[in-house]
């Protein structure tokens, strides 16, 4: 699998994520990619849940900074994927 396939998957894991912790439909198609999540109405302790939740699936640890810079589909996906190992 490429980095660009990986990237694309992490996003589309997130974005379902995303979705199911906002009881939305699970492409968010209100949502670009590169949307700050914050003004689109995700508000931190959603963004908290969806991101502890994909750290314990994926295995990965962010720092708490990286989360709260993290603030859209885009630039979350590629913390995960940069995520320090468990």
């Amino acid at each position: 699998m490429s980095a660009v396939d990986t990237q694309q998957a992490m996003r589309a894991r997130v974005r379902a994520k995303l979705a199911h912790q906002l009881q939305e439909e699970p492409s968010l198609p209100w949502l670009s990619d590169t949307e700050p999540l914050a003004p689109a109405g995700v508000d931190s302790v959603q963004l908290i849940s969806v991101v502890g939740q994909l750290e314990q699936e994926l295995g990965v640890t962010l720092p708490d900074d990286a989360v709260l810079e993290s603030a859209s589909i885009s630039s979350l996906a590629t913390a995960l994927t940069r995520g320090a190992r468990r």
